[in-house]
């Protein structure tokens, strides 16, 4: 006896709908890498500015204690001749510091101080350059002061590598509070920058080593 069987219609994904399925996963993989993309760049702006942040802090907390170099050694220690400060001041490639001598309470980008270590005077400076941070120059031999734009600073050492800073000098006497003290007739220097996200921060240094008559 032959049995007969009902041959049903098989059912599957048609082409239509493996189309679909593909476009969907595409689509949904893009909006993966894009969110990735733009994770990864978040990643590296927060790394750069926490850099940066970091950078200029310490930058600020080590350029006061070099400032206490100024006039050390040196009886009767007078600003303009132990300390000066530079607006416009650049750096070559030659290793020299060009500038001009900026008036009382001006803003400046470089700063250049002496120190008698008793056998030698030495000169050091501070320069900063619009947004390339701040460096540290020297100590160098020199005879004075007045040497500081015909000297080789040799290779400046960075202390922060981003950021714009400015240097206040202030020789007016007055009160000058730093360390949890305060003490009068005292020349200061106030350093001056901006954070990563552009609010101004400043922190201000007693030059103890050179006072001014109140």
């Amino acid at each position: 006896m032959v049995l007969f069987r009902s041959i049903k219609s098989q059912s599957g994904v048609s082409l239509i709908s493996l189309l679909v399925g593909i476009t969907i996963s595409l689509i949904t993989a893009l909006a993966m890498l894009t969110l990735f993309r733009h994770s990864i760049r978040i990643t590296a702006d927060t790394t750069q500015i926490s850099k940066q942040d970091a950078e200029r802090t310490s930058a600020m907390t080590i350029a006061p204690i070099l400032l206490q170099d100024a006039g050390f050694g040196i009886n009767n220690a007078r600003v303009s001749d132990n300390i000066i400060a530079l607006k416009g001041a650049t750096f070559s490639a030659s290793n020299k510091l060009s500038g001009t001598v900026a008036a009382n309470d001006k803003t400046a980008n470089a700063l250049v101080w002496l120190r008698n270590l008793g056998t030698n005077f030495e000169c050091s400076a501070l320069f900063a350059a619009p947004d390339k941070g701040l460096l540290l120059l020297g100590p160098i031999n020199c005879a004075g002061l007045t040497t500081w734009s015909t000297a080789n600073w040799a290779t400046g050492k960075p202390l922060a590598s981003l950021g714009t800073f400015n240097f206040l000098l202030s020789n007016t006497a007055g009160t000058c509070s730093q360390f949890g003290y305060a003490s009068l007739g005292k020349a200061t220097i106030t350093l001056q920058s901006n954070n990563a996200i552009g609010q101004p921060v400043s922190s201000q240094s007693c030059l103890s080593n050179l006072v001014v008559s109140p």
